[in-house]
């Protein structure tokens, strides 16, 4: 089905027509999906989903969210999209507790990455919103700035970090020409960004754990929780690092297994991914 969902989402053509499927469509064809699976994929995307939460084993939520995002990325290859609007749910307090300090998002990807970065810069309109991927987001007059994770980027990342910015990319994606450590989640082996565990890993920089939402009325909901400030460095630098991937992994099981369902790397669980990182 990713193939599928790919090329949906960024082939020229497909997109265009995708893009302008009413939602009801969307999730008639997600039903399908799940009454037919059409790829065979279904009892290993279920033994996915057990792992992350044992008493859910509907995929309908799940299908109908890769399907939506699918969909909104085709709007924005077409050149048709708009940011939608954001709101913070829960966590202002957290949030304004990380003014004024280096502020790294600790956050499982439930969104298509245009869609994260606009909520992100909507919801942080007063700080400088940077991020590492591949390829041009659409500003719509967004303060965003994005970076391909080279040296020379993450001295760019770490300017706008010292100067009170945000650093607002997946933590728990990393491509597969990417440097990578490994951690574990839900029991499986797991690659993190080398480059993402050292940006967090800075004395004096705080990682504030946040969920993106799709909300029923086409809005994306942003969840906080407490930060975390990180202190000095201790004297050993590898298990410093260690102990950083293992907090990282923890406080993204804890935001997944509130929605499991919009996790989309829910599938990475059960099958290899050429797009990420091995470890």
């Amino acid at each position: 089905m990713a193939e599928a969902l790919h090329l949906l989402s960024y082939d020229p053509c497909a997109s265009q027509v995708f893009c302008r499927r009413p939602l009801g469509e969307l999730h008639r064809l997600a039903d399908w999906v799940c009454e037919r699976d059409p790829y065979g994929e279904l009892t290993r995307l279920r033994a996915a989903l057990g792992l992350v939460d044992p008493r859910d084993d509907d995929l309908h939520g799940h299908v109908r969210h890769q399907l939506w995002c699918a969909w909104r990325q085709a709007s924005w290859t077409a050149g048709l999209a708009r940011p939608l609007p954001a709101v913070v749910a829960a966590g202002q307090q957290w949030l304004d507790e990380t003014r004024g300090h280096p502020t790294v998002l600790v956050s499982p990807m439930t969104m298509t990455t245009a869609d994260a970065l606009h909520t992100v810069s909507a919801v942080f309109a007063d700080r400088h919103v940077v991020a590492v991927g591949e390829g041009a987001i659409p500003q719509y007059d967004a303060e965003i700035s994005v970076v391909n994770g080279d040296v020379g980027s993450i001295r760019h990342v770490l300017r706008h970090l010292a100067a009170g910015g945000v650093l607002g990319t997946y933590a728990d994606f990393v491509y597969a020409d990417r440097d990578a450590e490994p951690t574990v989640m839900f029991g499986r082996a797991r690659p993190i960004s080398s480059g993402f565990v050292a940006v967090a890993s800075r004395p004096g920089t705080m990682l504030l754990p946040t969920v993106m939402r799709r909300s029923d009325d086409e809005q994306i909901a942003m969840e906080f929780d407490e930060p975390i400030l990180v202190q000095g460095m201790p004297q050993d630098a590898r298990s410093a690092r260690k102990s950083m991937r293992q907090l990282i992994a923890q406080l993204l099981e804890s935001l997944i297994r509130r929605n499991p369902q919009q996790w989309l790397l829910l599938p990475t669980l059960s099958f290899d991914s050429p797009q990420l990182a091995r470890v």
